[in-house]
């Protein structure tokens, strides 16, 4: 079954993509501590990753870079940003990183 990790601290739209990523027969790993999102990262060894830029602590950048040291896993980011230096940043993460 495809695994789908979920990084994101609104708990309301992490819930909503849960569950619909649910009913679609994914199994998913929704992500509640973000002190220790490497971790759970490398415990779960998902197929995918839904990555928020705004998160406590470090931001979805900084797991970004985290999880690119270890994996190529593919990572989507979710946000409401819409600056052109986010836009930038993103593509950077993504591309370079």
């Amino acid at each position: 079954m495809f695994k789908i990790m979920i990084i994101e601290d609104d708990e309301k739209i992490r819930k909503i993509v849960a569950d619909t990523l649910t009913k679609w027969k994914y199994e998913v790993v929704e992500v509640m501590e973000f002190d220790h999102i490497l971790d759970e990262f490398e415990k779960s060894q998902p197929d995918l990753v839904l990555l928020d830029i705004n998160l406590p602590t470090f931001d979805g950048f900084y797991w970004c870079q985290q999880i690119r040291a270890i994996s190529s896993v593919p990572i989507l980011f979710l946000s409401s940003r819409n600056q052109n230096m986010d836009i930038i940043e993103l593509l950077w993460q993504l591309l370079f990183v």
